[in-house]
């Protein structure tokens, strides 16, 4: 008769030991793999990051199989590849990715962005536009950092329409750039569209297209100093003067930048002393070096040398300017007999001055002379500004 306790006992014990000697060649296998990756891996990582030859790389993508657990590996290494300026390594990496047959549709996507990124830093922008456009059209979670992409490529073709769009369905993320943001950028779109009409010779073209601009940001300053600039050459100098004088409220800090256009309009309606009142008003309101030399400039031709230099001595007593001191000794030595230490003052002056930016990102802190509406260096719209100060206004 079978004892049958004892046959399941022997039973359990065989199942204990087969699940024992599985478990432990697993463990074995799993550690066996574990040394040749930890090996092979670093092995690689560090070619990658030392090595100049294209060799590493293939040595360091052989060496770390792609999987869940690898793949952030392999992403933050080609963006540092990208960061440090090796782009060709980064699509390397990227595009061995997108060649994995396993890749959750996720992580395809992932590796899709990344590789447009590697893309426009390589200024290969027609396969970055193309990988995007994808991204885009399946309706991704990369889809709003995709058209922040895209909007820095047709920044950089200058396709402007295209850029309009492109800004046009960022609106539906309002998490990525804020509505403001957004119309301030289509603004200067349509402005850069409107110069380029103009070059064309299609005025009533770059007319609409700098209404658009107006309506898109109603803060437009460039708009309006284009819009006044289209009217003055076609001699509608009270329309002009109607769009010039919104700038103060727009943006008082370009006020400088319409003065020239302002003073034509006047000039061309007559109304000199108009121009003089109106120059007090926004002087009280907005103080500037740019007024008051321009407000000298009008005493000078009414009154004389002398008022001009009470003026501007007055308004240094409220506020030091190299260039309001610049235009005082020029007037001084006009009148001076002894004009050679003068002269030697203003020769120093000018050269500070000579040397002294005008105009100032507040993003970035690029500089320069003349004012840009894109920054050429953080390629942020309307971010420079006029330098305030003893060298500016």
């Amino acid at each position: 008769m079978l004892d049958w306790p004892a046959v399941l006992l022997i039973g359990t014990l065989l199942v204990v030991l087969s699940f024992a000697a599985g478990y432990g060649y697993q463990r074995l296998r799993q550690s066996r793999y574990n040394a040749r990756f930890t090996s092979g891996y670093y092995q690689g990582l560090r070619y990658l990051l030392n090595d100049s030859t294209d060799s590493s790389i293939e040595d360091f993508l052989h060496s770390l199989a792609v999987n869940d657990q690898t793949l952030e590996i392999h992403m933050a290494l080609g963006q540092a590849m990208r960061r440090r300026g090796e782009v060709g390594r980064a699509i390397q990496i990227h595009e061995h990715l997108l060649h994995t047959s396993h890749l959750k549709p996720l992580q395809r996507q992932e590796a899709q962005f990344e590789l447009a990124c590697d893309f426009v830093s390589a200024g290969v922008l027609d396969r970055a536009e193309n990988l995007l456009n994808e991204l885009v059209r399946g309706n991704s979670v990369f889809t709003p950092n995709a058209l922040k992409q895209l909007l820095l490529i047709y920044q950089s073709e200058r396709e402007w329409g295209k850029a309009i769009a492109t800004a046009d369905k960022l609106l539906d993320y309002p998490r990525q750039l804020g509505a403001n943001e957004l119309a301030l950028m289509r603004s200067h779109y349509c402005c850069e569209l409107a110069q380029m009409a103009l070059v064309e010779g299609n005025r009533q073209v770059a007319r609409d297209h700098l209404n658009d601009a107006a309506a898109y940001f109603q803060q437009s300053v460039r708009a309006s100093l284009l819009l006044a600039q289209l009217d003055v050459e076609e001699g509608n100098y009270r329309a002009a003067l109607e769009g010039l004088r919104r700038i103060p409220q727009q943006d008082a800090d370009f006020i400088r930048e319409a003065l020239p256009l302002l003073g034509r309009c006047f000039s061309a309606l007559g109304d000199q002393e108009g121009y003089r009142r109106y120059l007090y008003e926004l002087l009280a309101r907005h103080p500037g070096s740019s007024l008051v030399l321009h407000l000298a400039g009008l005493l000078q031709a009414s009154d004389g040398p002398g008022a001009a230099i009470d003026f501007i001595s007055a308004q240094l007593g409220l506020k030091p300017s190299l260039r309001l001191l610049n235009a005082l000794l020029e007037l001084r030595i006009l009148e001076a007999e002894q004009q050679e230490p003068l002269q030697l003052m203003k020769s120093a002056i000018e050269k500070v001055l000579a040397e002294s930016p005008a105009y100032q990102c507040h993003r970035c802190g690029f500089s320069g002379k003349k004012l840009h509406w894109l920054c050429p260096s953080c390629k942020s719209w309307g971010s420079i500004r006029p330098i305030k100060g003893v060298t500016g206004e």
